[in-house]
């Protein structure tokens, strides 16, 4: 599947990814956006274009694309935001320090309004020294763990929430579907990515207390959030599961934050030579997605990256978006670019060549309608993985000979 990266808008041409998808995608790019490709949209393929906003996060933002189902979302999430706050006010009385981590708590930062961002789960930071506390206060004040879960590798404890008799039904902004909480032990995992980031556990001594939802919550100081952000866009985009909102999110951030050359020097000065390596990687797939202005400071990071990284974002870039309508692993020859020795490429390699687990989706809880949703998507990504094992070759040696010529 070959990308035109020349393109400013690179949706205007992508091959393997449907008119409703590609134009809510035009619509939200920062220096040349395409919101007129939304009204030539046949009915199908508005309904079909408004599926995809739903699931990759960004309904919201695209209200032409079917203005009565859009503004009935709106409507709903204003109802969620309610519950969003009241969740985190009661949170507060926890007896542990926490520092919030995503969703509402960082809007201003990366320019989004709370009314435009679905949250479906709270995510904490706790040292693991108290996170069994938090645990325990949690279960205490009548949450329960999300069965099904549990030896799955990741860098959180079992979500949580409480129970009730509430039964999916399609609606992604549905003001009764619980909240969850996850308690994170660690911002990146080196062991399971076999990537290095130093310095990131300092991102909770430098946590800042700022007023959310009517409570005062801690949260990571402006540059560590960023960097947390682009480190969790940067895990699911190496698993394979990358979720264009998040995409959107740091692309808004480095747009709205391009001319600051404190905050950019404050980011440079706080952030290892390893993390803002991976950082990078997820700054350059917002560029490539959405256009946005990269600060100089980006720039000269991103120019760092290895030969092998750089020849991905030029055959690859948009191949995570385009999995949901045909599978591939392409992101694995970017994770195989980051590796510095043969064992952790094969590593790699054999792990998402072959998984021997597949996370749930977050809605799949113990419940018996909870069940169904697991087990179909469970058989939907059994039929991925089988697919795009034969695509995987292939992409290799496209990777490897763009490699080649990058180094000649």
């Amino acid at each position: 599947m070959r990308y035109d990266s020349g393109l400013p808008n690179p949706w205007l041409h992508c091959p393997g990814l449907p008119a409703g998808a590609a134009a809510a995608l035009a619509a939200l790019h920062f220096t040349e956006p395409r919101k007129d490709l939304l009204a030539r949209l046949k009915d199908g393929e508005r309904e079909a274009g408004l599926e995809f906003c739903h699931h990759a996060g960004l309904a919201l933002l695209a209200p032409e694309i079917l203005p009565a189902a859009t503004a009935r979302d709106a409507a709903n999430n204003l109802r969620r935001l309610e519950t969003l706050a009241a969740t985190y006010r009661r949170l507060a009385e926890m007896p542990v320090e926490f520092a919030a981590l995503k969703g509402i708590t960082q809007c201003e930062l990366f320019g989004i309004r709370p009314e435009d961002r679905g949250q479906a789960d709270i995510d904490l930071y706790c040292p693991r020294e108290t996170i069994s506390t938090a645990w325990e206060w949690l279960i205490g004040a009548g949450y329960q763990p999300i069965a099904g879960v549990e030896g799955l590798p990741t860098d959180h404890l079992p979500a949580l929430w409480q129970p009730t008799n509430w039964q999916w039904r399609g609606d992604f902004f549905d003001p009764e579907m619980p909240l969850a909480v996850e308690l994170h032990f660690q911002f990146w995992s080196p062991e399971l990515e076999r990537l290095p980031a130093e310095g990131v556990d300092e991102f909770w001594k430098r946590r800042q207390r700022r007023r959310v939802g009517g409570a005062e919550l801690g949260v990571l100081s402006p540059p560590d959030a960023v960097g947390y952000a682009a480190l969790h866009l940067l895990k699911h985009l190496l698993h394979g599961d990358t979720k264009p909102f998040h995409v959107y999110e740091i692309a808004s951030c480095l747009h709205r934050h391009a001319d600051d050359e404190e905050f950019w020097r404050q980011w440079r000065g706080l952030h290892s030579e390893s993390l803002r390596r991976l950082e990078s990687v997820s700054f350059l797939l917002a560029e490539a997605w959405f256009g946005c202005r990269m600060p100089a400071v980006v720039k000269e990071e991103a120019g760092r990256l290895p030969a092998a990284t750089r020849a991905w974002f030029e055959e690859f870039p948009l191949s995570p978006a385009v999995q949901r309508f045909h599978p591939n692993k392409d992101e694995l020859w970017l994770h195989v670019s980051l590796l510095g020795s043969a064992g952790d490429r094969l590593r790699v390699a054999r792990r998402r060549l072959f998984p021997s687990n597949l996370p749930p989706p977050a809605r799949a809880t113990s419940t018996l309608s909870h069940r169904r949703v697991y087990a179909a998507w469970f058989l939907a990504r059994l039929r991925f993985h089988a697919i795009s094992l034969g695509t995987t070759l292939g992409s290799g040696i496209r990777w490897w000979r763009r490699r080649r010529r990058l180094k000649g």
